[in-house]
């Protein structure tokens, strides 16, 4: 059976069909040891697929000869924990967390800093990803942060008007005080975008340091009291209502 270089990509988890041109554009795809074209087809059962340097395991392409299977799994990823599959400096990632649940090779859904944890999704559906991870479709990422510094509602109502992070404008959907002790503040932040760093930057532009992030929501789904370093399978439910909230039904 073969199956476009994109559209096999997107089944793979590895990224949107868009994205799968844009690294075949790049040289990143290799069919049989050479560069792929756009368009090109994949034969399930007899070519060696290579993506960013790495071999894609023929196991795997033979079993999506049925059609894909996807897999939606929710993360409490711990703090010091890589939201990548691997990492040259072999430090822990999220994929260790999922080693004795599931066979399939799952990607997280955007990504979380190394040192920040909470909600983290896992998935092989590349197009969900992308769709997820996209500006254009605003889904909301709650956040709870722990921070110190000087807090005033100008601060807040800065924040939620924007301010530049490196030549671009950024702004928080909304960030409400939950606690105030002294200096030590706890916030809510609610954002649609998910650039670098993103909560951690806008607070050290009013003043704040973070000393604590948790992501507790992605769109509809919650982290509620899924216990850090475990997993669960997201409900019928749940997935259906994802996709959903980014016309993806």
């Amino acid at each position: 059976m073969s199956v476009r270089i994109n559209k096999l990509l997107a089944d793979l988890g590895i990224s949107s069909r868009r994205g799968a041109d844009l690294l075949i554009s790049a040289g990143k795809v290799k069919i049989n040891g050479r560069k792929a074209k756009l368009g090109e087809k994949v034969d399930l059962n007899k070519d060696k697929l290579v993506v960013n340097g790495e071999l894609i395991n023929p196991a795997i392409l033979q079993k999506l000869e049925g059609g894909a299977n996807y897999e939606y799994w929710l993360l409490n990823k711990p703090p010091a924990v890589i939201s990548a599959v691997s990492d040259p400096d072999q430090r822990q990632t999220v994929t260790h967390y999922l080693k004795n649940k599931t066979q399939t090779r799952l990607y997280p859904v955007g990504r979380l800093d190394y040192e920040s944890e909470g909600l983290l999704l896992m998935t092989n559906d590349g197009e969900l990803t992308h769709r997820l991870t996209h500006p254009q479709y605003e889904v909301e990422k709650e956040y709870l942060v722990d921070a110190t510094g000087i807090f005033s509602q100008s601060k807040i109502a800065r924040l939620e008007k924007g301010v530049l992070l490196a030549g671009r404008k950024a702004k928080a959907d909304r960030v409400e005080l939950l606690k105030k002790d002294g200096r030590n503040l706890q916030l809510k932040f609610i954002l649609h975008e998910g650039r670098k760093r993103e909560v951690r930057r806008l607070c050290a532009r009013v003043g704040w340091e973070v000393t604590r992030l948790v992501r507790v929501r992605l769109g509809n789904i919650e982290l509620a009291n899924l216990e850090p370093g475990t997993v669960r399978k997201l409900t019928e439910a749940e997935i259906r209502e994802l996709k959903a909230s980014v016309k993806l039904v």
